[in-house]
C-alpha cells in the first residue's frame, strides 16, 4: 500500500456517493428523477462540463456498506475482519509537495504568495490555525508559503494517518512500514519545474518503480535506488519480508516496536517518522 492512509477516509456511503452524484447531475442540467444516464451521454453534456460540475477536490472513494465492501476499511482495520496477509505499507515524505507544485505549474497557476499564507491556513483549519501556525512558521520554510503548506498536508493528510494505518493492521497481521524519503527525485517531463523543491512529492516512488513516460529517464544513482526499491518489494511479494542483499534491518512494525523504514539513495535505516511529522501535535488536535 503506497501512499494509501486508508483507516481514514478510505471509503464513503451510499448516501455520501448519492449526494455528490445528485449534485452534478442538477449542476449538468440533467434531472435526477429522469433518464440519468440517457441526459449525460447525450451530445449536450460534454466532459469538460461533467469535471466542472464534479470540481477539482472530488474524490470519488469506494462506496462501503455493499455486498462488494461490506465495511469500511478503518472498520475492518480495528476489528480485523479482513483478508490477513502480510502488509507493506508506506507513504512519501513530501506527499503533498506534489499538490501545491501542480497548482503552480497548471495553466494560469502560480506560486502561493508569501501573505497568502495565514489566510490560507485559517480558511482551512479553522480553530485550530493558530495552533497549526506556530507550529509551521512561514519562516521555518524559506518563506515558501506552498512548500509550508505542503508540510502541514503532509503531516496531517498523508504522514500521520498512515502510521494509524499501520498500526490497526499490525495487531491482526505482519506489517512493515516504509517513508520514501529520497531528496533528489526526477520531476515530470514537459512541465516547469515549481518554485519550492518537489523531493518525494506523491508520485515521486513510481519512477523508481516503473518505465513512466511521464518521467525523464534515470540516473545511474537513481537507477541504483530503483533496483533497491524494486528487490525490496518483489522480496515482500515472494515471502512476505522486504529485507535482503545490502538492506537489512527492516524490522516489522508493531504497536510496541513501531518501526519505519527510511528508503533514500543513502543507507536505509529507521525513521524519526513520529518526530518528523508531528503525530503527537496532530494526535492532540483531534
Amino acid at each position: 500500500m503506497q501512499s494509501a492512509p486508508c483507516a481514514t477516509g478510505g471509503s464513503r456511503t451510499r448516501a455520501e456517493a448519492e449526494a455528490d452524484s445528485a449534485a452534478v447531475i442538477s449542476a449538468v442540467g440533467c434531472d435526477v428523477a429522469a433518464d440519468v444516464a440517457a441526459c449525460l451521454r447525450s451530445s449536450d453534456t460534454t466532459v469538460a462540463e461533467l469535471l466542472a460540475a464534479y470540481g477539482p477536490w472530488g474524490e470519488p472513494r469506494p462506496v462501503s456498506g455493499t455486498p462488494l465492501l461490506p465495511l469500511s476499511p478503518a472498520e475492518a482495520f480495528r476489528t480485523g475482519r479482513f483478508h490477513r496477509v502480510p502488509v507493506l505499507v508506506g507513504v512519501n515524505h513530501d506527499e503533498e509537495n506534489g499538490m501545491y507544485a501542480g497548482m503552480e505549474i497548471n495553466a494560469g497557476g502560480k506560486p502561493v504568495p508569501a501573505e497568502a499564507y495565514e489566510p490560507t491556513v485559517r480558511e482551512q483549519y479553522g480553530v485550530h490555525a493558530d495552533a497549526i501556525l506556530a507550529r509551521y512558521p512561514l519562516s521555518a520554510y524559506g518563506d515558501s508559503a506552498g512548500l509550508a503548506l505542503s508540510a502541514i498536508g503532509t503531516d496531517r493528510n498523508w504522514a500521520n494517518p498512515t502510521y494509524d494505518t499501520a498500526k490497526l493492521l499490525s495487531k491482526w497481521t505482519k506489517t512493515y512500514m516504509f517513508e520514501f524519503a529520497e531528496e533528489d527525485t526526477p520531476w515530470f517531463v514537459g512541465y516547469d519545474e515549481p518554485s519550492f523543491p518537489w523531493r518525494a512529492q506523491h508520485m515521486a516512488e513510481l519512477a523508481y518503480q516503473f518505465d513512466l513516460a511521464i518521467f525523464p529517464a534515470l540516473t545511474e544513482a537513481q537507477d541504483r535506488l530503483a533496483d533497491r526499491l524494486i528487490g525490496a518489494w518483489t522480496r515482500f511479494a515472494a515471502d512476505g519480508d522486504p529485507n535482503g542483499g545490502r538492506d537489512r534491518g527492516w524490522r516489522r512494525f508493531t504497536e510496541r516496536h513501531p518501526h519505519v523504514h527510511s528508503l533514500t539513495s543513502g543507507p536505509w535505516k529507521p525513521s524519526g517518522f513520529t518526530r518528523d511529522h508531528r503525530y503527537a501535535f496532530w494526535s492532540g488536535l483531534s
